[in-house]
This record gives structure tokens, sequence and C-alpha cells, in this order.
């Protein structure tokens, strides 16, 4: 990922909280009209499931998050380490600080398929 990221996905997963490149979202879709599977990103975070919204990539993967808001501001990406990158199966890309919080940025792709039925969570 470039050190860099303008427009951005904010969402919050139950308590958590995550970041996606906007331009990673094909499509945002409530849970009552979706029609494919999505992992709820409430499970990242060991807690209930709450979806309110899913964003769904163009290739299909799509992933469950409480609320979004989206920010058009450039946010400068912070590297991860590499533990918590392959903690998280590959998925995180950085984090970036907004409002004084850091928020961990996400592949949508690879993030989807972590959540996906038989991957390790």
């Amino acid at each position: 990922m470039d050190s860099r990221i303008t427009g951005t996905l904010l969402c919050r997963a139950g308590e958590g909280r995550v970041a996606f490149a906007a331009h990673e979202v094909a499509s945002i879709e409530s849970p009552e009209t979706f029609g494919g599977w999505a992992g709820s990103a409430c499970e990242a975070f060991a807690e209930e499931s709450s979806s309110g919204r899913i964003l769904v990539a163009a290739s299909g993967e799509a992933v469950g998050v409480s609320a979004l808001e989206i920010d058009a501001e450039p946010f400068t990406v912070l590297p991860a380490p590499a533990l918590l990158v392959r903690v998280a199966g590959g998925s995180l890309r950085g984090f970036i600080q907004v409002r004084g919080m850091l928020w961990p940025v996400m592949s949508l792709v690879d993030f989807g398929r972590f959540l996906a039925p038989g991957e390790a969570a």
C-alpha cells in the first residue's frame, strides 16, 4: 500500500474500528438486500456480529460493519508490524491516525477472505 491514502471508509465493528481505502469498495449494501455471504468485522474483535452495512469488493469479497463514514482527507499510512500482518491473515495494510485515534487499514479483499467460513479468524 502507498504511504498515503485519500478517500477512506472509517468503519465501526462493534466497539472496534477499521478503515478501508474507498477505491476498493465497489458497493455498499444493506444486510437485508445483500445476496451473498459476508463475514462481520466484529468477528475480528471477538464481538457479537452486528452488521449495519456490507462493503463489497469488485471481486465479490464482502465484509459487514456496524457503521461507517466516508472521509476524503489524505492520511499517511503508518506501517504495520509483520506479526500483526500475519495474525490478520495478511489483510492489515497499516494504520492511519484520525481524530487522535489509530485506525487499522485493511485490504477489503483480503479481510473478506480472512473472515470467510473455513478461514482462521
